[in-house]
This record gives structure tokens, sequence and C-alpha cells, in this order.
């Protein structure tokens, strides 16, 4: 990653690389997304590599890139911020992006956004997927795929909202969620967990009792 770089600096350049990775392993083009959001390539790269630490309004932009819930984004961030004390320590001992105007953290949650908490069965997620399509303000089939940089597609979306009630796709369903303005996905992955453990845990109880039967 480069000559003379601090653990920590590793550390966070190899932490956001694997993020990157994994994205583009899962058949998304995150670079692409980039270049479509007027992120250049070469700094990009430096991020990647460690020759650059972004700044925490950067950072957040090139997060909103890819897929990940709050928990990873506050982890990075984490990393982020214990660079730049020592480089702050060392009075610049390394390119540190400037200091850029502080906005509302992303993960304080919208008022008025629906609550999953209590959510049982996959017919009740369906509704609460409903309200958050209304409390997004109802967009557009198209304009929730072009949101998602291709995860979701319409066909996708409708089966979701309007098809037979199941756990949707974890991607797609965070998708969903970012693509209608959900800003804290704490809760939304806690219960999407839960319902997928519920549904396997009724799967075994099923396949236990079909042998007890023989």
């Amino acid at each position: 990653m480069g000559v003379g770089l601090s653990t920590d600096q590793l550390k966070f350049a190899e932490e956001l690389k694997k993020v990157f990775e994994r994205e583009a392993n899962s058949g998304r083009d995150p670079f692409r997304r980039a270049r479509e959001e007027s992120v250049p390539d070469d700094v990009l790269h430096r991020y990647l590599s460690g020759r650059r630490l972004p700044s925490k309004n950067n950072l957040d932009r090139v997060l909103e890139l890819v897929l990940l819930d709050s928990e990873e984004r506050r982890y990075l961030h984490d990393l982020r911020n214990v660079v730049a004390h020592h480089y702050r320590e060392a009075k610049g001992a390394a390119p540190v992006e400037g200091p850029s105007r502080q906005r509302e953290p992303s993960y304080i949650p919208k008022f008025g956004q629906p609550d999953p908490i209590g959510i049982g069965s996959p017919a009740e997620l369906q509704e609460a997927l409903n309200a958050v399509h209304v409390w997004g303000g109802e967009p557009s089939l198209r304009t929730l795929e072009s949101r998602s940089h291709g995860v979701l597609r319409r066909s996708t979306v409708s089966d979701m909202l309007k098809g037979k009630a199941v756990v949707p796709d974890y991607d797609r369903y965070i998708a969903f969620l970012r693509a209608c303005g959900i800003d804290s996905l704490d809760a939304w992955v806690y219960t999407w967990r839960r319902l997928v453990a519920l549904k396997n845990s009724a799967q075994v109880a099923d396949r236990m009792g079909g042998m007890a039967s023989l």
C-alpha cells in the first residue's frame, strides 16, 4: 500500500478496500458509480491505497457508493478519526484532506421515519416497506432503480411491495431502504436477521417433524 504508512493508516485503507472489493465481488461496480458521482478515479485509489485520508464528509460521500450498514459506517469513521488524530499530533506528517463543513451524521433518523421494531412476520415487513415507500414520497419504480445504481429492478421492487410476502434478499432490502431515504439502518438490519432466523428455525422444525414421522 505504500512506504512509511502508519499501522492505523494501513488498517483504515485495508478496511475501506475490503468494502469496495466486497461490492465488486457482488456484481456491482463501485468504481463506475464513483465516476457517475464525480469522484475522480485517482482520488478514490489514493483513499484505498492509504496515500490520502479523506475528510469526514468525503468519506461519507465515498461510502454512499457501496452497501453497508450504519455499524460498518461508524467503524470506518472511527478508524479514520484515529488516523486523523495521529496526523494532527505529527503536524502534517502525511497528506490529509483539510477540514470541511460538518453536517448532521447520516445515522440520525429523520422525523416520522417508520419504525420496524415489533415486526414479527414477512407480511408485517411487507406492510412496513410499503410505509417506507409512502414516507419516502412514493418514488417511482424507475427512480428507485436509478437511486440503487442497478441493485434494484422495477420488477423486484414491485414484488417486494405487492407480491408474495417473503423476507427479501438482504442487498435489495438495504438498497430499497436507502433509495427511499431511510438513513438509520440498525433496527431494519436487526429485523431482517430476526425474521430470517425465525424462518430457518421453522424449516428445521418442519424437517425434524418429518423425520419423527418416519
